[in-house]
């Protein structure tokens, strides 16, 4: 029945010229054909629209429109407004699939109360022969409880939105992306659609190129950074807890949320490092470990990750100036 299915893909796009021919190509030679490619161009000062341009006069499966800067976040959200497929999936500018990746993502389907998420690893640069698979995750067919538990607890919730196949009528149950995010506003989107499906299905059949070794958003340590990687946490901590009361194991992986945030962020944002301290306490503690390996792990060892936190900061402000 999904045969001739229309797949919308919502691309956010910013100065991606680099990166946009294999991107747009990998989709238009997608074995299923009934796709359209909506591309909001988010105020490019590269070739961005010029190549977009280009791929669309050949291909009227591309559509793009242009908008003055408003973020990913809501770029995302007027391709959506555009869209008509019965499926949608949010693509990065920068990312690559194989020819098999939504034959594959619709075959495993089993439900229109649920999503599929596919296998994924990460690959450096524009070489896709370094691809490495993603070692932590799961896979099998996870609730939402099941995620929580298996994916907050060692922070490895990756939700690349490519790999991510969600039927329509889910997003308009679940709401859009939070414009107000301007880093990590992944992980509360997908969060709530995770929360109203039936099952997170996992597709190993295939797999979502995740494009690394580039300077984005993740990269980000400033003030606003800050921020709204904060208020990501909370609005997926609140959800959960409101949606597993009493449950210790939901508490102790949202406090392992809370613990991640402290060590990425220490020593900046004294305030927010305090509330997350204070969330951490009221959810009974935290057994999440400071991540170091090699030489960070012995100065762990020895002299603490708050003073090794310190050193791995003043060595970054060097770089910058």
């Amino acid at each position: 029945m999904l045969n001739n299915a229309l797949v919308s893909i919502c691309i956010p796009c910013y100065n991606s010229a680099s990166y946009l021919h294999d991107t747009l190509s990998c989709l238009l030679h997608q074995t299923h054909q009934a796709i359209e490619i909506i591309i909001i161009d988010d105020n490019s000062n590269d070739e961005s629209l010029k190549i977009i341009s280009e791929f669309a006069f050949y291909d009227n499966r591309i559509k793009f429109e242009l908008t003055t800067k408003k973020g990913a976040s809501s770029a995302r959200n007027q391709a959506y407004s555009q869209s008509k497929g019965a499926y949608i999936i949010f693509f990065d500018a920068d990312d690559w699939i194989p020819k098999n990746f939504i034959a594959s993502q619709l075959a495993t389907l089993k439900s229109d109360n649920e999503v599929v998420v596919a296998k994924w690893g990460r690959f450096e640069k524009n070489e896709l022969s370094t691809i490495k698979t993603d070692e932590y995750q799961i896979e099998r067919d996870l609730t939402f409880e099941e995620w929580i538990v298996a994916y907050w607890n060692n922070n490895s919730n990756m939700t690349c939105p490519g790999r991510i196949l969600i039927p329509r009528n889910q997003i308009e149950l679940s709401g859009l992306w939070d414009e107000d995010l301007t880093l990590n506003d992944d992980f509360p989107f997908y969060m709530r659609l995770f929360c109203n499906s039936s099952s997170i299905r996992f597709n190993k059949e295939t797999l979502f190129h995740y494009r690394s070794g580039i300077n984005g958003l993740s990269s980000k340590n400033d003030t606003l950074s800050n921020i709204s990687f904060f208020q990501s946490i909370k609005r997926c901590v609140d959800v959960a807890l409101e949606k597993f009361k009493h449950n210790k194991n939901v508490a102790l992986a949202c406090a392992n949320l809370w613990q991640n945030f402290i060590y990425e962020v220490y020593p900046n944002q004294s305030d927010l490092l305090k509330s997350a301290t204070k969330q951490i306490q009221l959810l009974g503690g935290s057994d999440y470990p400071f991540p170091a390996g090699g030489v960070t792990r012995i100065l762990n060892y020895i002299i603490g990750w708050k003073i090794v936190s310190r050193l791995k900061h003043f060595k970054k402000y060097e770089r910058k100036i």
